[in-house]
């Protein structure tokens, strides 16, 4: 899943006008964010499979970020250092939960490639493999999020503005790269993927400073 991770952050901004959306772009994408880093520096790994359906990945081995266990760990993790940093327990709750839901929003539409704990069968409902359902649903949860979060005042014209870039962005990426699949190898994979999360930050964070008259 790729725009339909955001989903939880438009929800927990909604739930938190004052939490920073950038905080919450980063959170829904910290697993795969540290995923990309562990793949780069080898100690998961990933093959690039053009005939699969959707998405071209086999996530065969990454039990340190995408295991249930693991996910929790790195929520908990997250939100404590939200927390230090802040000291708003609702903030921290929300940043925790948003972490945690990536393993959640996976689960819907990976194939059987995702832990519960080290060692343990993996899961996924495998959506990918019917890429009209799969695209369908993450355009469904990202469009629902936003429009929860754009139904009142909250944030400004600026903040509107680019949650509506920010989603339509999104979309248009993951139908490009669900009918395109990258003819590159794993560590280019984990790199595109960096430079994507970073870039989805980087419009939250101008989207909250943005002052339209």
């Amino acid at each position: 899943m790729l725009a339909g991770h955001y989903s939880a952050a438009f929800l927990a901004k909604a739930l938190a006008p004052g939490l920073p959306l950038w905080i919450l772009a980063i959170a829904v994408q910290l697993i795969d964010v540290l995923w990309a880093g562990f793949v780069i520096a080898g100690i998961e790994h990933l093959r690039v499979d053009p005939s699969l359906a959707s998405n071209p990945l086999d996530l065969y081995d990454m039990p340190y970020t995408h295991s249930l266990l693991g996910a929790l760990g790195w929520a908990a993790l997250a939100g404590a250092a939200v927390f230090a940093w802040r000291r708003e327990g609702l903030a921290s709750l929300l940043v925790a939960g948003a972490v945690a839901s990536h393993w959640l929003l996976d689960w819907i539409v990976h194939r059987p490639d995702l832990l519960l704990w080290s060692g343990s069968a993996k899961h996924g409902l495998a959506l990918w493999n019917l890429p009209v359902v799969a695209i369908g649903v993450e355009s469904l949860l990202l469009i629902a999020s936003a429009w929860w979060l754009l139904r009142g005042p909250r944030g400004g014209q600026g903040l509107r503005r680019g949650v509506v870039a920010i989603t339509a962005s999104l979309l248009a990426v993951q139908v490009v790269l669900s009918a395109l699949p990258p003819p590159i190898g794993p560590r280019a994979v984990a790199a595109s993927a960096l430079v994507l999360f970073g870039a989805v930050a980087w419009g939250a964070w101008r989207s909250e400073r943005r002052r339209v008259p």
